[in-house]
């Protein structure tokens, strides 16, 4: 799987966002950035290491449990790149459905 590009998905992009944001305001930003970084950080590996992690709820994706960080990474595989469709709160509905 070397040589994959990484790209994120406009949904994966606002949860980015949305996730700084609150650890912006609930725990200042040396704690925001740590929780970036360690995302962005796994994406990279999920980049490079993709079928090791566990298939998705949904048809067509993997998922990516962070440790240490309450998130996971929801991603599809594709014959040239790597798509972060979503990042996920480990609580949400989200893994309710389907499971």
């Amino acid at each position: 799987m070397p040589g994959k590009r990484l790209e994120y998905a406009l949904r994966a992009r606002r949860d980015l966002e949305a996730i700084e944001q609150y650890y912006l305001e609930v725990a200042g930003d040396v704690v925001a950035d740590r929780i970036i970084d360690a995302i962005l950080s796994q994406a990279k590996k999920i980049a490079a290491l993709g079928l090791v992690f566990r298939p998705g709820i949904r048809q067509g994706t993997r998922e990516c449990v962070m440790t240490g960080y309450p998130y996971t990474l929801v991603y599809r595989i594709g014959s040239r790149r790597v798509e972060i469709a979503r990042i996920i709160h480990q609580r949400a509905e989200y893994f309710q459905r389907g499971r």
